[in-house]
């Protein structure tokens, strides 16, 4: 788990979610990260743009075949890093919101105990955005995280980091549905904290 870190270099950490809501399931919202030393990323951007099929501007879990699928999980599981999920439930359909904010206090509380300084999200529409960035307040006023955490957006279209977390969420809810062959191959990096959606 991150072996090469060393203290005085800086944790980040990169932040995507997966849902499921519908008849056959209580639903559930899987907000993951993965955790990274600063200086790894670069490196980490070129392995999984080399992932990438040709003429496709990002990978994404929901659109990749099952074979692909392996891959991504596959290389994943080979790299130096650490991963948490929050993972709550149930989740109603009109209640993703509510679901979200729970997992979030909950993650960002163990990012931050982690040593992750500085936090991407992934961008989602402008008014969400702003919902979130609520939150990351709410989170503070109620002494969750400190002032410290950076807290901030970033768009999977241009930083392939996020690309990692959407993998992992994905393998998440896949295990969730009934097919976990992704979530055992990342069982050795991943800490999936429960939940409860109030």
């Amino acid at each position: 788990m991150l072996s090469n870190h060393s203290p005085a270099s800086a944790l980040s950490a990169w932040i995507d979610e997966s849902i499921i809501v519908g008849k056959d399931h209580p639903g559930a919202y899987a907000l993951a990260s993965v955790i990274t030393d600063v200086s790894a990323v670069d490196d980490l951007r070129d392995t999984f743009r080399a992932l990438r099929e040709k003429k496709v501007v990002r990978l994404h879990w929901v659109a990749e075949s099952t074979k692909r699928r392996d891959l991504i999980t596959h290389t994943i599981a080979e790299l130096d890093l650490v991963s948490v999920v929050a993972l709550g439930k149930p989740v109603h359909r009109q209640k993703q919101e509510r679901a979200r904010r729970c997992c979030m206090e909950c993650l960002l509380h163990e990012l931050e105990g982690y040593g992750v300084t500085s936090a991407r999200l992934e961008s989602r529409a402008p008014a969400q955005d702003r919902h979130d960035v609520r939150l990351v307040d709410s989170a503070r006023e109620k002494g969750l995280i400190s002032r410290d955490l950076l807290v901030d957006f970033a768009r999977p279209t241009h930083e392939p980091m996020l690309w990692l977390p959407d993998a992992l969420a994905g393998a998440v809810t896949a295990a969730e549905l009934g097919e976990p062959r992704w979530l055992l191959m990342l069982s050795e990096s991943i800490d999936i904290r429960q939940v409860k959606v109030r």
